[in-house]
């Protein structure tokens, strides 16, 4: 596909987003206007203008950016410490029948449990609030890579391995330079629904047990029925939970540049 026509293709999916977002405002705006109160109470809502108002205030404030500051913060320290430690229980799982049988038992009972069902235990086991919320952030995205690492184990081509053996390498070897690259877009794909689940499961923290960021102000924003406020939280998480996807996307196609030279 040439430049020109991916360009023109970029822009038509562009124009497509942007006519759909704007139907769903167009929507909420008719929904709350006329005060629909069937099926759902649409008219208790704020409208879009009264949202847009409040977020030009809210926006001025910067205890608003701090709030967003600290749940990113939250983010990257669990995602970060959740990934070296899945990727290695992951690789162990799947190369060894022996941690398979030890482990993936305890990791398969702990998985289902959601991740607000652990923060009174985090709040119990931490000293600080403020490492039970980075704890359940963590489980957020352990369990996501753990998976995913284990699956692309299982996928490495059992040619590459033979070849690789038949070459006499050694398990350090095979590890870095087969089943390593092998695995690379399975944790990618994991590490990408773990900060997504890693999301969920800070802003019910914050809810909670927290003081500061942007769960615990969209869910003060409630209390106090500043209703406009509790949406503006909502789409800040929205459009936060999109950049840390972006983020990933970025890094993904950067690492793995070699792909698409391969395919290309």
């Amino acid at each position: 596909m040439s430049d020109p026509a991916t360009f023109q293709y970029k822009m038509v999916r562009a124009i497509r987003r942007i006519i759909a977002i704007t139907v769903f405002i167009g929507i909420w705006q008719v929904l709350v206007g006329n005060n629909v109160m069937s099926p759902l109470m649409f008219g208790n809502l704020p409208s879009p203008a009264e949202v847009l108002e409040t977020f030009i205030t809210v926006s001025q404030k910067p205890v608003y950016y701090y709030h967003i500051l600290v749940s990113f913060g939250r983010i990257i320290a669990g995602s970060l410490l959740a990934l070296p430690l899945a990727v290695f229980f992951g690789l162990l799982i799947g190369l060894s029948r022996l941690a398979e049988d030890l482990l993936l038992s305890i990791f398969d009972m702990l998985r289902p449990i959601p991740q607000i069902s652990w923060i009174p235990v985090a709040i119990l086991v931490f000293p600080s609030v403020e490492g039970s919320i980075i704890f359940i952030t963590f489980l957020g995205a352990f369990f996501p890579i753990l998976v995913n690492t284990i699956a692309g184990v299982a996928s490495v081509n059992p040619s590459l391995i033979i070849a690789a053996k038949s070459m006499n390498a050694t398990r350090l070897q095979l590890l870095r330079y087969i089943y390593l690259p092998g695995i690379t877009p399975n944790i990618f794909t994991g590490f990408t629904i773990g900060i997504g689940v890693s999301w969920m499961s800070v802003i019910a923290a914050e809810m909670i047990s927290g003081k500061y960021g942007i769960g615990y102000y969209t869910w003060t924003s409630y209390t106090l029925m500043a209703y406009a406020e509790t949406i503006i939280g909502m789409i800040t998480i929205g459009a936060m939970g999109t950049v840390c996807f972006e983020l990933t996307k970025i890094i993904e196609r950067s690492l793995l540049k070699w792909r698409e030279e391969i395919g290309g």
